[in-house]
């Protein structure tokens, strides 16, 4: 008779063993017992010999994917019981060099634990916990990728290297969750892709912000070139290049670029508007005077225009009033300083009189389409009614200058009522 030697016994009884306890957990698995079905796997891989057999990854595996999928185990469980099944299927992969039962049925596994990662962090999400839900959803475009690099297939399922809806719920995670790094990361995935849409909008705004904040112009300007052709209508791309020029604080060369803006954009009502309110407060405010005041004036005058011509509103018309008016008080200022009896003093007098009525007149012209559109709202802000107030009040001062007394008094009138 053969005999058997006892080591080789020994090694027969163990995986006997083995092969039994895992049928056990088979059993529990067919009768939906997943947490006891977990207790029995905990137990059997506390045995280190255990551990280096693929089997019994591939059981923990269906037992920690199982259970994870109960409606009674509670998010954080159930995330992290995915991962470790995830963790599982991989190291029985890695022991069984056939790769028999994943290339069967696993990779299905794989999907199971994919869709539940996205399910978990939209339940995260809301539920607010923001952190969360940005690991879950990462470690789905994880699983997805792992998916891909395996080319498993499966019936009436396609997974896409980009994943737009999960990438946008990623990095709007990591937003919500004041998570910078996370969120650009992802954003980046769906603007490197050149995706677009008025879904997207926000997205290449999130990011154009997120360089102007940092400072960082290597990467702002060359983005906010891809951003204009995504989204040509939408200003902020030229408002934030400009934001970033004034920051370095040399006014000619924020000044030169309006006019480039404006050259390449003649249908724009922000950047003349904008570039408007910069001669503005140059002119009239407390900033550093332009060294050649007349053709600064000039150039405001013809800037306004040119918003004017764009704007749906009425800012531009209402900035357009306050030049003008300062403008005619300047005049005036000066015509009251000409003290000169001589013929040619006289004469300069007459031409700068003639200029003052000319250019008040110009006023009176912007200020009663400002006071119409006024006038024709069903109601007027805070905001909107002190600017009204302070319009009238220069056009009365305007009117009574030019002896026009009845236009005054209705202004007066206009002015009291509101």
């Amino acid at each position: 008779m053969t005999k058997i030697s006892f080591v080789l016994l020994l090694m027969l009884m163990g995986l006997g063993t083995i092969g039994q306890s895992l049928s056990d957990v088979n059993s529990l698995l067919e009768k939906q017992k997943y947490s006891e079905a977990k207790t029995m796997m905990d137990k059997i891989m506390e045995d280190p010999k255990n551990t280096s057999k693929s089997d019994s990854w591939y059981y923990k595996g269906r037992v920690y994917n199982a259970l994870s999928n109960e409606k009674a185990t509670p998010n954080a469980e159930s995330y992290d019981l995915k991962l470790k099944a995830f963790d599982a299927f991989q190291k029985n992969q890695q022991m069984d060099p056939k790769d028999i039962r994943m290339k069967v049925e696993g990779n299905k596994s794989y999907l199971d634990i994919y869709y539940g990662l996205f399910d978990l962090g939209a339940r995260f999400y809301n539920e607010k916990d923001y952190a969360n839900a940005f690991n879950a959803f990462s470690k789905a475009t994880m699983v997805k990728d792992f998916i891909l690099s395996k080319k498993y297939d499966y019936d009436g399922v396609t997974l896409y290297p980009l994943d737009t809806a999960l990438t946008l719920n990623t990095a709007i995670a990591a937003m919500q969750a004041k998570n910078e790094p996370g969120a650009v990361e992802n954003y980046r995935k769906l603007t490197d892709a050149s995706v677009a849409g008025d879904t997207y909008r926000e997205v290449y705004e999130y990011l154009a912000d997120y360089y102007f904040r940092h400072d960082d112009e290597a990467n702002l300007i060359p983005f906010l070139a891809q951003a204009r052709k995504m989204y040509p209508e939408n200003d902020y791309w030229s408002g934030l290049e400009l934001d970033a020029i004034r920051k370095k604080g040399d006014r000619a060369v924020l000044f030169a670029k309006y006019e480039e803006m404006m050259a390449k954009e003649p249908n724009n009502y922000i950047v003349p508007y904008n570039y408007a309110i910069e001669l503005f407060n140059a002119i009239w405010g407390k900033d550093e005077k332009p060294a050649d005041m007349n053709a600064a004036k000039a150039k405001l005058s013809e800037t306004l225009a040119a918003a004017i011509k764009n704007d749906k509103a009425i800012d531009a018309t209402v900035l357009m009033t306050k030049h003008l008016y300062n403008l005619s008080s300047d005049m005036s200022i000066d015509l009251t300083k000409m003290k000169g009896t001589k013929p040619d003093d006289l004469k300069k007098k007459a031409e700068l009189a003639e200029a003052t009525k000319k250019q008040m007149n110009e006023f009176i012209s912007y200020a009663k389409t400002a006071s119409a559109y006024y006038d024709a709202q069903p109601s007027l802000k805070p905001i909107q009614r002190a600017t009204y107030q302070e319009l009238l009040t220069n056009m009365s001062e305007i009117y009574t200058y030019l002896k026009d007394t009845k236009s005054a008094a209705e202004t007066d009138k206009r002015r009291k009522e509101l």
